[in-house]
């Protein structure tokens, strides 16, 4: 009798990392031993890790979730993913968005109501209706979620969603009004973080205690970059001016900041964005005859306002608007579609969503089925997987 070969085990756990995510999530049921190897916190941020140094790794960057989900449509066997009865969440996966993957949308997220992407991070979503109760932290990847405990029900203003790299923690946090309706010139803005670790929000206090108005920014590109969370805000001034700034808020201490505009605030920042990993803004700056000029500004050093660069200027004709930005600094825009084949008729799809190159300025089409509401990057990790009070997603 042959005796069977073993495999050491530091050459196993040499090798599982770097496979795909449904072959890792399937070899849990080995043994005892693989399980609890892949499910610890050290496998998967080693994963991680591989993922996104890996310059060939899917990493994906247009992410669509309806804008309502009923309990209707997600218990609905129809198989078509183009309508609501059959939500989906689409990621558009490679960087030359010809590859596109769909996520499944559980019926676990059956709540009416709208369905809000707050941010993505490390292949985690944060989602939240409305009313912000509840608030989830989904990672369709490996189809687990963990449902956030419920928070105060002041009317919240704008949140985000960060992952904390000194701790290997992951925050959200929620700026709220306490005046209801939220009404600028009465409105009081708080804030409250949550931490995965702890499993609890907390109150973080605001030292800019004469903010008055956040613009948020739930539509547009993740703006977490070095270490912080940053919004569009409105600061009351001296003598009663206010200036337009940008808010920022350190995941690490938990501290609120504000970072300067160029020529003090005069231009109008329409989305924030992380260009090659690093702050910028895309800023509506002139309106002529056929349409709006564009600037994309980029912060080279984080935090000195002086280094504010204007890189290029777009000027979009029949657009509907800017979505964002790619990590390399294309831009993403909603344009009107100019002709329309039979299948689009029959869908009612009236637009198209194409990439310019800031450089060249050619413009790709993008072939998705359903318009963007989140241009986000998005790379499948196990985040998560270690948390055993999750639920599992079937």
């Amino acid at each position: 009798m042959s005796q069977r070969k073993h495999v050491p085990y530091d050459i196993i756990i040499t090798i599982l990392p770097k496979l795909p995510i449904k072959s890792i999530v399937r070899f849990r049921c080995v043994c005892k031993l693989w399980d609890s190897t892949i499910t610890s916190s050290a496998f998967i941020s080693t994963h991680l890790s591989n993922n996104n140094n890996n310059n060939v790794s899917d990493h994906g960057y247009l992410i669509h979730m309806p804008n309502v989900i009923t309990k209707e449509a997600t218990y609905s066997s129809s198989s078509s993913s183009s309508s609501l009865s059959n939500p989906v969440c689409m990621v558009a996966c490679d960087p030359k968005f010809n590859k596109i993957s769909e996520y499944r949308i559980s019926s676990d997220f059956s709540r009416e109501g709208s369905c809000n992407i707050v941010g993505s991070c490390n292949g985690v979503l944060c989602l939240a209706d409305s009313a912000w109760n509840p608030t989830y932290l989904w990672n369709p990847s490996i189809r687990k979620f963990k449902s956030l405990p419920c928070l105060s029900k002041y009317q919240w203003v704008s949140a985000g969603f960060a992952y904390q790299s000194e701790t290997n923690d992951y925050k959200v946090i929620k700026i709220y009004s306490t005046s209801e309706p939220y009404i600028e010139r009465h409105a009081e803005l708080q804030a409250e973080v949550y931490t995965l670790s702890s499993d609890e929000w907390r109150r973080v206090g605001i030292p800019l205690n004469l903010l008055r108005l956040i613009y948020p920014t739930s539509c547009s590109s993740d703006t977490f970059v070095s270490g912080a969370l940053h919004w569009v805000a409105w600061i009351k001034e001296d003598f009663g001016s206010r200036s337009r700034k940008i808010l920022s808020f350190d995941v690490n201490n938990e501290k609120f900041g504000e970072i300067a505009i160029p020529y003090g605030g005069k231009i109008h920042p329409q989305i924030l964005a992380v260009i090659k990993e690093n702050l910028a803004f895309i800023s509506s700056e002139f309106c002529y005859a056929s349409g709006i000029r564009y600037g994309i500004w980029v912060m080279g050093e984080y935090g000195v306002c002086e280094s504010w660069n204007k890189l290029f200027t777009l000027r979009l004709g029949d657009f509907e608007f800017i979505i964002g930005c790619t990590r390399h600094g294309e831009v993403i825009v909603r344009k009107n579609a100019k002709t329309k084949s039979d299948a689009e008729l029959q869908r009612g799809i009236d637009f198209v969503v194409v990439i310019i190159d800031p450089v060249t300025l050619n413009e790709k089409e993008l072939i998705v089925p359903h318009f963007p509401t989140k241009a986000t990057t998005f790379v499948e990790s196990l985040v998560l997987l270690d948390d055993n009070p999750d639920k599992k997603i079937s």
